[in-house]
């Protein structure tokens, strides 16, 4: 098939399979925008290309997804990406901020909003951490220090890992029922040789901060550990050892647990019968890359679009 695009916008067509066997014909179109300071969008005189493998932040895995490729054959709801620094409000540096985003329907004729679609607010704070108390508990203590902004990054909301390596002097505080199996060793993505005693990893975030175990705790003998600059208002981070959704307006990761237990089975079974097909038990949804609470049924056009301190100005419309 021949693609004829009389549009200034990039596009590629491909052929896809779904976990039904039924093939399609997939034409991706990307189209960028300028919004100007009025909240008119005019088209860019610099279309961004497609993207055509994922991209980070920096180093891949190790870091954020700054955007994921455009060869995707199929989103069953729109994904909403914001890519975004938060900016305290008036540039004066603060201890703690909200930052928001809003979309509304088409307003129809008479100019006012139409309903809300989707609506997601955060917290933003400065560095903090958890303190253990001389009676043993923890206590999170308020921010150290003011931010005038912060990347809205998965490194900085909660998440994170517990590593302790074999020739690390606080391994021997580690119980045996901690160490990694030699299943476990054998499969580790650093190699077996170079596996470490004992790992425990944020499935959901393993980029983040917070994310502690207790034998993690004693074998160092902390005093403080790190906690999430990035917190949902509903839901904020206030046990040490609880475990707690990521938050952000950035792409979820392929390989964290939220979109990877929607990939489907590859087993035995599938590598013999079903490849490179994608297993039967695949699911539409894993194609989605939005943080569940910024996915939508899929837009109509003409809605209105609100930002709260992602601007340098501190509110953004259009």
């Amino acid at each position: 098939m021949e693609l004829i695009n009389n549009t200034p916008y990039p596009s590629l067509c491909f052929h896809a399979r779904d976990q039904h066997g039924q093939p399609s014909h997939v034409l991706v179109m990307r189209a960028t925008y300028d919004i100007n300071a009025d909240g008119t969008l005019e088209l860019s005189g610099n279309q961004a290309p497609l993207v055509l493998t994922d991209e980070y932040y920096g180093e891949p895995n190790r870091s954020s997804v700054r955007q994921e490729s455009d060869l995707v054959p199929y989103k069953p709801r729109c994904d909403v990406i914001v890519n975004a620094t938060a900016q305290a409000p008036e540039g004066r540096p603060a201890l703690g901020f909200m930052v928001g985003v809003r979309i509304n329907g088409h307003s129809g004729e008479g100019g006012e909003p139409g309903p809300v679609i989707l609506e997601k607010r955060l917290v933003v704070t400065g560095p903090r951490r958890w303190e253990k108390g001389r009676m043993g508990g923890w206590k999170l203590r308020p921010p150290t220090e003011p931010v005038a902004s912060l990347p809205l990054r998965y490194e900085y909301a909660y998440g994170g890992e517990c590593r302790v390596n074999r020739d690390d002097p606080d391994g021997q505080w580690i119980d045996a029922a901690h160490h990694l199996t030699e299943e476990q060793r054998a499969t580790h993505p650093d190699g077996r040789d170079a596996a470490p005693l004992a790992h425990a990893v944020c499935e959901d975030n393993p980029l983040g901060k917070g994310f502690v175990e207790e034998w993690f705790l004693k074998a160092g003998k902390l005093k403080t550990f790190p906690a999430p600059q990035i917190d949902a208002p509903e839901n904020p981070v206030t046990e040490l050892c609880k475990r707690y959704p990521p938050q952000g307006f950035g792409i979820v990761t392929k390989a964290w647990r939220q979109r990877l237990r929607l990939a489907g089975t590859y087993d035995g079974e599938w590598l013999e019968t079903r490849r490179p097909d994608l297993p039967k038990d695949f699911d539409a949804a894993f194609w989605n890359g939005a943080h569940p609470d910024m996915q939508t049924p899929h837009l109509a056009g003409n809605e209105e679009v609100t930002l709260t301190n992602l601007t340098p100005e501190g509110f953004l419309k259009f």
